[in-house]
């Protein structure tokens, strides 16, 4: 038996089967395996909602997406219009966002990494769902993928976490302070236009 559909007001429907019954809802068909993120938590929710309040507008557009687990926040950005590029050390994991990328149509939208290294580009929008240590690890060489007018969304937090993440990336982005968005214990962080400030930041740095 599948699980009910999940909605994620204002823009998704996630399932695990391909449902006719999306109304005027982007519908994400991801397959519940290895990789994280099938909609049932509170970080994804978040990240999901920041997806559709601060995308940009204009087309074509590149979103980075750090940890990418199952795929889905790289493919509800594919379905908005973006060109992704997925970012996943977990062979396993990054597999299964591989086929849910397919399953969905928009593989041809979506590259795969199994490092941030690999990314040769920026971005004009990155989102990492992850752990407060890898956030922290990897602040320098996130900010550095940050294009003009870059958003900046992290997740995975709860709300002790924030402090120090928020002062990291701040310290990286001209003393620019986050948003904060929460969901019951868990928190988001947003920066808008964030390479604005981070334009001193050398590529690489962490």
């Amino acid at each position: 038996m599948h699980p009910a559909p999940i909605e994620v007001p204002p823009r998704w429907r996630i399932v695990a089967t391909p449902d006719a019954d999306a109304g005027d809802r982007l519908q994400l068909v991801i397959d519940p395996g290895p990789g994280f993120g099938d909609g049932s938590h509170e970080t994804t929710r978040l990240c999901l909602q920041a997806l559709a309040a601060l995308a940009p507008r204009a087309r074509p557009w590149r979103m980075l997406d750090f940890g990418s687990g199952s795929g889905i926040l790289a493919i509800g950005a594919a379905r908005m219009g973006a060109m992704v590029e997925a970012v996943e050390i977990d062979p396993l994991a990054r597999a299964h966002g591989e086929r849910n990328a397919r399953v969905n149509g928009v593989a041809d939208r979506i590259r795969h990494a199994g490092n941030v290294a690999e990314t040769t580009r920026t971005f004009d929008f990155a989102v990492a769902n992850i752990l407060r240590s890898v956030l922290l690890e990897f602040a320098g060489r996130l900010v550095a993928r940050l294009g003009p007018g870059a958003t900046l969304v992290l997740s995975g937090l709860v709300s002790t976490d924030v402090p120090e993440v928020g002062v990291r990336y701040a310290q990286l982005l001209g003393g620019q302070r986050p948003e904060v968005y929460g969901r019951d214990d868990w928190r988001a962080l947003a920066w808008r236009d964030a390479r604005a400030s981070a334009s001193r930041v050398p590529r690489g740095e962490s």
